[in-house]
């Protein structure tokens, strides 16, 4: 055989490693909308604080798409870097709570926020200078949106640190 029948031959032999990927991406897309759904509707049926939900929620998908990308090598016939991916999550979180002092600082705000009874999503507040309704609560940060419509993204590190005020708990 010369050199392009063996390339054809390689290439070919590939398909089916790409068909399998592409379809344990689309089950795997699904798989995650669903498992997200499903915790949200316990979490809630729980009455837990919607803050908290959403940053389950976070560290639920996140967590799903590294095992969902990590299957995704393994499929293709790369275990090593399969094996790189999922083995790498220790070390990421490891290399977070180290290195970024300031991503650690937002996060452990965060966990603070979500758990405090005077800082819940749809309160309207004044932190970090901005006076308005909480639309989110998320690992690193908090969204407020103002009167005029502006959505304004604060690290948790800034509201937690400062004083904030509960202008009204609608």
């Amino acid at each position: 055989m010369d050199r392009i029948e063996v390339l054809a031959y390689e290439i070919l032999s590939y398909f089916p490693k790409i068909l399998g990927a592409l379809i344990a991406l689309v089950i795997g897309i699904f798989l995650i909308r669903a498992l997200t759904k499903f915790i949200h509707r316990i979490l809630n049926s729980l009455r837990i604080s919607p803050s908290i939900v959403s940053l389950g929620i976070s560290a639920v998908t996140i967590l799903a798409w590294v095992i969902l990308i990590s299957a995704l090598f393994q499929i293709l016939g790369l275990s090593q870097i399969a094996l790189a991916v999922s083995g790498s999550v220790a070390l990421v979180a490891l290399a977070v709570t180290n290195a970024a002092s300031g991503t650690t600082a937002d996060i452990i705000a965060g966990l603070f926020l979500v758990t405090d009874d005077d800082f819940e999503i749809g309160y309207k507040v004044k932190a970090a200078g901005v006076e308005g309704v909480i639309q989110r609560i998320d690992i690193r940060k908090t969204r407020i949106m103002d009167s005029e419509g502006k959505l304004h993204v604060i690290p948790n590190k800034a509201i937690e640190g400062a004083e904030w005020i509960v202008i009204s708990r609608d």
